[in-house]
């Protein structure tokens, strides 16, 4: 049976056939098992333990005050009363809470982290031993590898997790959550998982350059993401984090069953609003929000995948591809912004947030590496269809549309699109900033780190990604902490903080900065940028003279 079932898998998936062959031993099974056995039995003893015991009759008169006693006080303030056997009376329910709540969290934890830790280190040892060169030549589609890997790699995750499902079921119904809401956790589980093992694929194979420091760095960021959805949500652009966790789900049963023991995770979800629309008291539309965002961002990792994985020297997506995930993406954004009563300014600071690290995600998607660059600056009315040789004449359409040209165009006409999808309800919600001021100091910003990006890649040095990430993060993040320990304040110093910083062209502190200082900061971002263009031009041209023509010069 188990080898009839092997041969239908490896008729299907070869490769989730190698990956099964080569984890699910009996050793591995009985490993994962035995941790998965033992976790559940140490939650539960542990929980066990918290349950209040009572003291001998007489021996102690005040009042006992424990949160598993059932009163409908907040916890800690619950009066135990003892029953007819002079035992404490337990609110059982709010106990295998308790139980389902922690399981829940400790079981996507280890579901994402782990997992996004195991693909990542998969894919690093294949680039290292050569058979990821191997497998591009079989015969199998990209597609078939990229299930076979997510399907494979963490199976002994998925065995330790199916394990904990009936405990956590049994919990969930014991406390009195229906079944409907566990089974739309169960769905963003699996969601969430598709999302971040999808992102750690395409991590783990464009970052080939971070050596064994790859799966450590990426399970530190999904780490983060997690932490960040345990917070409470704040209203803004910013909670699209959560619903990338299948903590969003948890969050329901808990605010039906019980608002006062997990208070930090049920805060503000009955205000929650997606375009102004309720969406934290309905279970349904929490589920259909969560797939959106997780359905979205793993169309688009699979995408990059597709284009990559057959060709390494491909750019992560398409020019054609980033216009419409930014547009995507930005009515996501939008969507979370659009809450009634929001702080003052948080949305703002909160969807520059999530830009800037959308379009430094986009800079690295886009740019070309050196040969490509040489290629489309040598040959690029040559490689050109018969039939676009017209429009290709024009350098500008060619700069939008070619996969291996410069991407500081379309990295430009992204954050246009953009501002126009995001400038009017800025506009609307917050006319007392300076937003236009603002939008194009960001815009220029953006530019110039696509610049010295491309820059870097078309250098003859190595390691030339690590130094396009060292200088890209020094500018973001190093000059504002040099202007602060050099007490230049965004007061005291505007230009300099207008010129160098993302942020602060939208902060308060800037409102009173006067329209010249806006205007020079401008004109130093141009200069700075028609300087580092005029550099990638010279370099394009000299690679685009044949090898005898700069024979003959030399």
């Amino acid at each position: 049976m188990t080898l009839h079932l092997l041969d239908k898998i490896g008729n299907w998936n070869p490769q989730l056939f190698r990956e099964i062959k080569g984890r699910l031993n009996t050793g591995n099974m009985a490993i994962a098992s035995a941790f998965s056995l033992s976790a559940q039995v140490l939650l539960f003893k542990s929980v066990s333990a918290q349950i209040p015991v009572p003291p001998p009759k007489g021996s102690y008169t005040n009042p006992i005050y424990h949160r598993f006693c059932l009163d409908d006080a907040p916890p800690y303030e619950r009066i135990c009363v003892r029953d007819a056997f002079s035992n404490f009376v337990i609110n059982w329910p709010m106990w295998w809470l308790e139980i389902f709540t922690w399981l829940s969290i400790f079981s996507v934890l280890a579901l994402l982290v782990a997992g996004t830790y195991l693909l990542v280190s998969d894919l690093d040892k294949e680039e290292r031993r050569g058979t990821l060169n191997f497998i591009r030549l079989s015969p199998q589609s990209a597609k078939t590898i990229f299930l076979g890997k997510i399907l494979g790699v963490p199976i002994l995750l998925y065995l330790a997790t199916i394990l904990a499902v009936p405990l956590h079921l049994y919990a969930g119904l014991a406390a009195q959550i229906p079944l409907n809401e566990i089974l739309c956790f169960y769905t963003a589980v699996a969601a969430s998982c598709a999302l971040f093992y999808s992102t750690a694929m395409l991590f783990g194979l464009t970052t080939s350059w971070l050596g064994g420091f790859q799966p450590w760095l990426a399970s530190a960021m999904v780490f983060v993401v997690f932490g960040i959805s345990w917070l409470p949500l704040t209203r803004t652009a910013l909670d699209v984090l959560h619903f990338l966790s299948p903590l969003a789900m948890l969050r329901y049963p808990l605010f039906l069953v019980d608002k006062t023991d997990f208070d930090s995770l049920v805060e503000n979800l009955d205000k929650l609003q997606w375009f102004y629309s309720p969406v934290g008291t309905n279970i349904a539309s929490g589920i259909a929000l969560s797939l959106l965002v997780c359905g979205t961002g793993t169309y688009w990792m699979w995408q990059g995948w597709q284009r990559r994985f057959p060709n390494p020297s491909a750019t992560v997506l398409s020019k054609r591809q980033s216009y419409l995930l930014v547009i995507c993406c930005q009515v996501i954004f939008l969507g979370f912004a659009l809450q009634s009563d929001t702080p003052d300014n948080a949305n703002l600071i909160c969807l520059l947030i999530l830009n800037l690290v959308m379009f430094l995600a986009l800079i690295a998607a886009l740019t070309s590496d050196r040969q490509s660059l040489y290629d489309w600056a040598r040959y690029r009315k040559q490689i050109v269809p018969s039939n676009q040789k017209l429009w290709r004449r024009y350098p500008l359409l060619d700069l939008i549309w070619s996969d291996k040209s410069p991407a500081v165009v379309a990295i430009a006409i992204n954050f246009l699109s953009s501002v126009i999808i995001l400038t009017p309800w800025a506009l609307l919600e917050k006319p007392e900033i300076n937003g236009f001021g603002g939008v194009i100091c960001c815009l220029n910003l953006i530019l110039i780190y696509a610049a010295i990006t491309q820059l870097f890649l078309f250098t003859k040095t190595r390691n030339q990604e690590i130094w396009a990430v060292g200088t890209v993060g020094s500018a973001i993040l190093l000059l504002p902490v040099i202007l602060s320990m050099l007490l230049l304040t965004p007061e005291k110093a505007p230009f300099l903080w207008l010129s160098s910083t993302f942020f602060i062209g939208f902060w308060p502190s800037m409102t009173a900065a006067s329209g010249n200082t806006f205007l020079l900061s401008i004109l130093s971002q141009w200069t700075v940028l028609v300087l580092l263009n005029l550099k990638l031009r010279s370099q394009l041209r000299l690679a685009g003279e044949s090898a005898s023509k700069a024979l003959l010069k030399a």
